[in-house]
């Protein structure tokens, strides 16, 4: 075959390092004329010529001779560890009261203080605009007693809905009036009577037994009342029991028993607690043997109203509820002594009035 017609390439021309970037151009050689003289340092012995004419030392001693001399810098020493700081940031001289604002407001807090003010009264306006469209309506007297009013047809709560003594279980119809919505009605009529009665000492005639229940919560709240406000009422409390019911048929007579005596209430406030008022007979005769001793005033306060068919036409100042003419028990109202431990005001069923009668 023989060698190759083709030329071998030298091995100069082969790829070689750093060969393809940019090469920069030669440095040129400076001129002689153009070069930088070496930097000279003078001699220890050179002297320079300073041409300033101005005499700093005469200038600075009279300076020093018609200048005001200094105040000296007051120090506070600590004589128990004999150290000495400046007394003027110390805190000792009262130097803040000497300025002409002192005690003054500046400009910006009461500016301040005046847009904070606006704001809350701007704010207090909406609220109180606020509540007045949401404000409850003032009742007047008839409203009032028509929302006290229970009507005849009005069917109670169920026992399911509320706890009671498991030896009543079957004697009980439903719930009449519970016991929270009693407490808080006991409440609103002690508000009432402490408005009424304020500044007076009363004598508190509770009528027994049905009415010693809520004697003693109308009595707790008046007291209650009484601490917590400007007027007060001094109270004590006497007892009368009058017997006005057989089973659950009220009889012609009325017995009055207990108490102390009757005279003592002469010139006194008296207030009378009652459970409930049905034909308003027997408050009558109540009123009447009180009135005998002259007191300055009678009030009666009751629980219950009972809508009757037979009714005197009594109605007592200051009453809880008024409510159909239903045999009811609890909340001390009794039937034959049995029932004063319920808390709810119910209505009993036959059942129960056959269990309990003597």
């Amino acid at each position: 075959m023989g060698p190759a017609k083709v030329a071998v390439p030298s091995p100069n021309d082969f790829l070689q390092k750093h060969s393809k970037e940019p090469k920069l151009a030669p440095k040129k050689k400076e001129e002689d004329g153009k070069k930088l003289l070496p930097l000279s340092v003078p001699q220890r012995t050179y002297r320079p010529v300073i041409r300033i004419k101005k005499n700093f030392i005469i200038k600075n001693a009279v300076a020093v001779i018609r200048g005001v001399p200094k105040k000296p810098r007051p120090f506070c020493v600590d004589t128990r560890q004999g150290d000495k700081y400046p007394l003027e940031p110390s805190g000792l001289v009262p130097k803040y009261i000497k300025k002409k604002n002192y005690g003054v407001t500046p400009k910006y807090v009461t500016r301040r203080n005046e847009e904070i003010k606006r704001e809350e009264e701007e704010y207090e306006a909406s609220v109180l605009e606020q509540l007045k469209k949401k404000a409850m309506k003032t009742l007047s007297d008839e409203e009032r007693t028509n929302i006290l009013k229970i009507s005849d047809n009005w069917p109670g709560y169920s026992l399911d809905l509320f706890t009671y003594p498991q030896h009543y279980y079957g004697d009980l119809e439903y719930v009449l009036i519970p016991h929270g919505i009693i407490v808080d009605r006991t409440e609103r009529l002690a508000k009432d009577i402490m408005q009424d009665l304020g500044d007076n000492d009363i004598v508190v005639l509770c009528v027994l037994k049905g009415g010693y229940k809520f004697c003693a919560d109308l009595v707790e709240h008046i007291k209650n009342l009484s601490r917590n406000s400007e007027r007060f009422i001094s109270m004590k409390v006497d007892f009368v029991r009058l017997k006005s019911y057989h089973n659950d048929q009220s009889m012609q007579d009325m017995q009055i028993m207990g108490g102390d005596d009757l005279s003592k209430l002469a010139g006194k406030n008296v207030l009378i607690v009652e459970d409930i008022v049905g034909t308003g007979r027997t408050m009558k005769v109540l009123l009447n043997n009180i009135e005998k001793y002259k007191p300055k005033m009678i009030k009666v306060a009751s629980l219950l109203v009972k809508r009757t068919s037979r009714p005197d036409g009594y109605r007592p100042d200051y009453y809880g509820f008024e409510i159909p003419d239903l045999f009811v028990v609890g909340y001390a109202l009794d039937y034959n002594e049995h029932f004063r431990d319920l808390n709810h005001i119910c209505v009993i069923n036959d059942h129960g009035k056959t269990k309990y009668r003597v």
